[in-house]
């Protein structure tokens, strides 16, 4: 399988319009949280309906697997098998192509799990044991998709030890995380880094960039590429060096 992996698109319909215009290339297309902007002028409810609007476009033409991101907290939480999961992200699985928050299904060879932000450890376990079991029934590789990485960054507070437990006590092959939009660019952090085993895919994100910072992972080889405007990390009080859309 080819899969596009990115994360904290962060209601830029722009990004979303060039993940559309290349989702054809793709079996999936895996975005690990923060599709909303919570500082943005515009109501999360509002960018919610519009950003649903966009991932149900691209549903039409390839696989599409999302987890919910701190910004994305819009409207009510409500319980999906004794757990939480926001509306708005509920109704999106609905949709066919569309593996939502809090979902674990297989796509080809390939187990997919999507972990929620607002929930407990429990809870997200609750999603986990699911893709453990699916994974062991069918002897298929499994990806998850986690927003908080399991390594520290500047400003983490602590859940990336959650995430890291997590990862730890599970060890699928793949563990995506956002969050972290300098992470990748850190000293002693990478986009890639393999622990104990599972292979931790980070983007990262440079919000004014032209096209979103992504991963290419072909699960047949086992091989990942990064792809962004700038290898080196551009403070975000920068953002003219790129030119407006």
């Amino acid at each position: 399988m080819k899969i596009l992996i990115t994360a904290d698109l962060h209601y830029r319909e722009h990004w979303f319009r060039w993940l559309l215009d290349r989702a054809a290339d793709y079996d999936l297309i895996c975005i690990a949280g923060d599709l909303l902007d919570m500082f943005y002028r515009e109501p999360r409810m509002a960018q919610a309906k519009e950003v649903s609007r966009w991932m149900r476009e691209l549903a039409k033409v390839t696989r599409v697997a999302i987890c919910s991101g701190n910004h994305d907290d819009a409207g009510r939480q409500i319980s999906v098998d004794r757990t939480p999961v926001y509306g708005w992200l509920a109704g999106l699985g609905k949709t066919p192509n569309i593996i939502t928050d809090g979902v674990t299904e297989a796509v080809n060879d390939l187990v997919v799990t999507t972990v929620p932000y607002h929930c407990s450890k429990e809870q997200k376990s609750v999603w986990l044991d699911r893709g453990k079991i699916l994974r062991r029934q069918r002897g298929s590789r499994w990806l998850v998709l986690h927003h908080a990485p399991p390594m520290g960054f500047p400003g983490s507070i602590g859940e990336e030890h959650e995430a890291e437990e997590l990862l730890l006590r599970y060890r699928p092959e793949w563990f995506i995380s956002g969050h972290s939009h300098q992470f990748p660019y850190l000293a002693g952090r990478s986009w890639t880094h393999v622990i104990n085993g599972v292979h931790l895919l980070v983007p990262g994100q440079l919000l004014a960039a032209p096209f979103p910072n992504h991963i290419v992972l072909d699960t047949n080889s086992e091989q990942a590429r990064w792809e962004t405007s700038s290898k080196e990390w551009i403070p975000e009080d920068l953002f003219s060096k790129f030119p407006p859309e």
